[in-house]
């Protein structure tokens, strides 16, 4: 007999960077999405779909059978996504923004109630330029961490995570492009990558999945274009400390495949509650 969980104890939550609103790419990232078996997932840079009434969003949560809420971004069209399964999923209360318009993109809240469970799950999607802007975003969403809470965060947070390697030489990213990437120094110089944003987030306490099964993390980004050719982490799946337990696979999806189909890859974490001490 399998000492494996039943998939019905499991629950399944996704994060992705469509790139772009999946331009000539969204079909094949819908089959690869629908191949996952997710319960919740959290998409980025959902550009234009808001176009003829929200479309596009209405044909995506069709084509992956889930709910959705969208999340306007304030730049650059790249709103952001929650879609989650009902039934067993249900939405209880969703704020679109948390910050009042205080983040480059967005960051919304959502209470999911799974199992008899009540999770806060917020999604985002960090600066992407500035680091310092990071740190910033990212005080808003240490509160989430306390102890005593059950909250997921999802979503590209645009750095890279603590203990993940720098570039083996930094001239595989373009110069105009480390500002996005590296600390400043005093004298003007760069030094290594800025993690400052997600030492916030794990100081407060939020925990890293890969990390927490004892694996080394696998990139999600890197492969994409010549002028970043540095195979990192941007996306993630964070949880509160009293989820930890809880944990029960990580992986990213980087097949030929996926790498064809943009810039990111998508990270799916996968939680048995019922070892949740309740």
């Amino acid at each position: 007999m399998s000492n494996q969980p039943a998939r019905s104890s499991l629950l399944r939550v996704g994060s992705y960077n469509i790139m772009d609103g999946g331009e000539d790419r969204w079909a094949g990232q819908m089959d690869l999405l629908a191949s996952l078996d997710l319960d919740v997932l959290g998409v980025q840079e959902a550009k234009h779909w808001e176009r003829h009434d929200h479309a596009r969003l209405h044909t995506t949560a069709a084509a992956l059978e889930m709910q959705a809420l969208f999340a306007p971004s304030k730049s650059h069209g790249c709103h952001l996504v929650l879609f989650y399964r009902w039934p067993r999923v249900n939405c209880a209360r969703f704020q679109p923004d948390i910050s009042g318009g205080r983040f480059h993109h967005t960051a919304s809240r959502a209470l999911l109630e799974v199992d008899g469970l009540a999770l806060q799950v917020l999604h985002t999607h960090l600066h992407p330029f500035a680091p310092s802007a990071r740190l910033k975003e990212a005080g808003w969403l240490t509160e989430y961490a306390a102890d005593d809470g059950l909250s997921l965060l999802i979503g590209d947070l645009n750095t890279s995570g603590l203990g993940d390697p720098d570039p083996a030489d930094w001239e595989q990213v373009a110069a105009h492009l480390h500002s996005r990437h590296r600390q400043m120094l005093a004298d003007g110089s760069y030094g290594g990558t800025d993690r400052r944003a997600m030492h916030a987030l794990m100081n407060a306490g939020f925990v890293d999945p890969p990390r927490h099964l004892g694996r080394t993390p696998p990139r999600t980004a890197g492969h994409w274009g010549d002028k970043e050719k540095w195979d990192r982490r941007s996306d993630y799946v964070l949880v509160s400390p009293r989820l930890a337990p809880t944990i029960h696979d990580h992986l990213v999806v980087d097949t030929p495949l996926s790498r064809a189909l943009g810039d990111h890859l998508p990270a799916v974490t996968t939680f048995n509650l019922t070892l949740l001490n309740r």
